[in-house]
């Protein structure tokens, strides 16, 4: 069996397993029930599904140091929560027995490495990030984005513009950093999900008022179909890669995320594109991703270049090409090069 068939077979009983593991959780733990109330079984559903999710996006990448990086992650964000990282492991061999009990001895052997991989991380105490070295102007935006103060925010942003810094450079080592850091703080509780949203959708306001388009928008080095596929929920990056393009000199049609691979489809026969971008955050949204570059290579064969970015493609450097791309962007400074050449 292939890994993206294996990965396949994962996804396929996810739901009934990530139930099946909650139950037998909550039966050992009945203080869950009291601590968390009705809450207990759907949180607990939620996040044994999103272990099988992350488990089945590693297989297919043959990445088993993704899912350690995973389970690094969610051990961390567990402890800064009052949940040790022993409830976590214990979590994650309910699901290997229970995915075990649903396949060949050969097929379940092909996911032990993934597991042990995930178990050798937990073994180590999480390491919380310590806050970024920001430069000083990502400081004062930091703090403007974190406390609510989106006209400040707009106004540090063009004073960095005013002052010399290009578009890149403000999206790169302002914006960039400042947002990375609200990652970081909210992954060690120390700011709320409404905080989180807040302090991004300042970014995204900011990046509004500050950008300002050529005068003459041609397409002289190609038109690009920038999107986020189908469970994609992430588009701050993907609007920094579309203003940056359409600075250089292409024309973008930016369609958003989370659109099924379908209706991207339908854009991309309408406008005719020399590029299709495409953003993943998320390494199991991956799947989405190939689906719709094989709907791309079906349909347009070698006519459109197809160029992926994204954290989830920083999991693996080949990646990429595991997808059948054309190019990889790996950063913003790396845009324009990915959409130029043959990577």
């Amino acid at each position: 069996m292939r890994f993206d068939e294996l990965a396949e077979v994962v996804r396929e009983h996810s739901a009934g397993v990530a139930v099946e593991v909650t139950n037998a959780f909550l039966e050992r733990h009945p203080d869950w029930r009291v601590r968390y109330g009705s809450r207990a079984m759907s949180a607990g559903v939620q996040d044994a599904g999103y272990h099988l999710a992350f488990l089945a996006a590693a297989v297919e990448a043959d990445n088993a140091a993704a899912f350690a990086a995973y389970a690094r992650w969610a051990a961390r964000v567990l402890a800064a929560r009052g949940i040790a990282s022993g409830f976590l492991a214990e979590n994650l061999v309910q699901v290997q027995d229970a995915l075990a009990a649903r396949l060949s001895a050969q097929h379940a052997a092909l996911l032990t490495p993934h597991f042990q991989a995930a178990m050798d991380a937990l073994a180590a105490e999480p390491e919380f990030p310590t806050d970024a070295a920001l430069t000083l102007t990502a400081q004062v935006f930091l703090q403007a984005i974190l406390t609510g103060q989106r006209h400040a925010a707009v106004q540090i942003a063009k004073e960095a513009l005013r002052n010399g810094l290009s578009l890149q450079e403000l999206y790169v080592d302002v914006f960039q950093p400042a947002l990375y850091e609200v990652g970081a703080r909210w992954e060690s509780n120390r700011l709320t999900v409404a905080q989180e949203h807040v302090a991004t959708a300042i970014t995204q306001y900011v990046m509004a008022q500050v950008y300002q388009p050529p005068d003459v928008r041609t397409a002289a080095k190609g038109r690009v179909v920038l999107t986020g596929v189908e469970g994609e929920l992430h588009n701050v990056g993907a609007v920094m890669v579309g203003d940056l393009l359409e600075t250089s000199g292409f024309e973008v049609r930016f369609l958003g995320t989370n659109l099924p691979a379908a209706s991207i489809l339908g854009v991309i026969r309408d406008v005719a594109p020399s590029h299709v971008a495409i953003s993943a955050t998320l390494l199991f949204n991956i799947p989405a991703v190939r689906q719709l570059i094989h709907g791309v290579r079906a349909e347009f064969n070698d006519r459109v270049r197809i160029v992926v970015g994204g954290a989830a493609f920083r999991t693996n450097p080949e990646l990429w090409h595991q997808v059948s791309a054309d190019g990889y962007a790996a950063d913003l400074r790396g845009i324009e090069s990915a959409f130029a050449r043959k990577n």
